[in-house]
């Protein structure tokens, strides 16, 4: 095996741990602050004692993939010719079209929100957590499903 092919390997590796970690943070980042809007929604369904325990399991995920994935940055900044291969032209057009979903995304989240509140009463407090958990997340799963797939 020659040391491009190494390379290459090692290129296609980081990119599906790339991929994992962010799928971490959007699912822990969901799971910590999403879930917290549900406190205020006092549903008779969801005991507040598993609704911690969710949020306490998801916030170290989300920092664990964080970390992860900042180590990864570095990485690929150091290795030159590992981080060409990572981050190619494909990859910089594919932040473009992440960034843009991600905008429609929260606007239609947004306007979907401000809809409710002609029809019904909403709580700020319940709606605001998850309008934060959508901008965060999106942007991160939208990568992961769209990075080299």
């Amino acid at each position: 095996m020659t040391d491009n092919d190494r390379l290459i390997q090692q290129a296609e590796r980081l990119g599906h741990l790339r991929r994992l970690f962010l799928i971490g943070q959007a699912v822990g980042y969901i799971g910590w602050i999403g879930s917290s809007g549900l406190e205020y929604v006092r549903a008779p369904l969801i005991d507040p004692f598993i609704l911690k325990f969710v949020q306490n399991m998801c916030w170290p995920l989300w920092l664990v993939s964080l970390l992860a994935t900042l180590l990864l940055m570095r990485r690929t900044a150091i290795d030159r010719q590992l981080g060409a291969l990572l981050d190619d032209e494909r990859t910089s057009g594919l932040i473009k079209s992440v960034f843009q979903t991600s905008y429609w995304v929260l606007l239609i989240a947004v306007a979907l929100v401000y809809a409710a509140t002609f029809v019904a009463e909403v709580d700020i407090r319940a709606i605001a957590p998850v309008l934060l958990s959508i901008g965060v997340a999106v942007p991160s799963l939208t990568y992961a499903c769209l990075y080299r797939g």
